[in-house]
């Protein structure tokens, strides 16, 4: 039998990977944003991006530098896990 091959993903880490993380507007969630990016090489703060039509979600465009898928995956989650936030794409 063959030996399958460990992974057919090509490699992209480290990374400066780009995010936008919309949520509740009336809630604040720019404390959770700061925590979630401390220590991660975040090129800039998280940026205001366009609002629902309605005005009940606030979008934020964020980047972070990511050395390991893990490092990856743990950041999703900590913004995932902010109170408030709908979305992380």
């Amino acid at each position: 039998m063959p030996a399958m091959p460990e992974s057919t993903e090509p490699d992209i880490y480290p990374a400066l990977l780009h995010f936008s993380v919309i949520a509740e507007a009336s809630r604040d969630i720019s404390a959770g944003l700061a925590a979630a990016l401390a220590g991660r090489g975040a090129g800039a703060p998280p940026q205001p991006g366009p609002a629902s039509r309605s005005g009940r979600y606030a979008t934020f465009r964020l980047s972070a530098q990511c050395a390991t898928r893990g490092e990856h995956a743990s950041l999703l989650a900590a913004l995932k896990n902010i109170p408030g936030v709908k979305m992380v794409v």
